[in-house]
């Protein structure tokens, strides 16, 4: 399935009961929904909605995808794992810290230390 086909699926509904207050408008709240069901960011979608004048964090997007009760597709497959980069200093040396991660255990494959990074270590 191409990227488009995912952006052009239509959902029959969204139950925007959840909506208590109307600080933002109902097109508005499911827009952005849909928007992060198609995969973008909450981030991203919180700068789309700027786009319109609608000014809302991306923690708020969050909420209305958990209260409506609807996530994403997970993409993930049995063959993957999670794989992290992070910069540490040590004595006031730099180094990178490469960690693997069965993402359904969470058991920790592989830890590594290195004292510079490259992408040949990420992979």
């Amino acid at each position: 399935m191409t990227e488009f086909d995912r952006l052009s699926e239509r959902i029959a509904w969204i139950d925007l009961s959840f909506v208590e207050r109307e600080r933002t408008p109902r097109w508005a709240i499911e827009v952005g929904i849909r928007c992060h069901l198609a995969g973008i960011s909450l981030r991203e979608v919180s700068k789309h909605l700027e786009r319109f004048g609608i000014v809302r964090r991306h923690v708020a997007v969050h909420d209305w995808v958990h209260k409506a009760d609807l996530q994403p597709i997970s993409t993930v497959s049995e063959d993957q794992l999670a794989v992290d980069e992070k910069m540490i200093r040590l004595h006031g040396q730099k180094f990178w810290l490469y960690g693997a991660v069965d993402p359904y255990t969470n058991e920790i494959l592989h830890v590594s230390l290195y004292p510079t990074t490259n992408k040949q270590s990420t992979r």
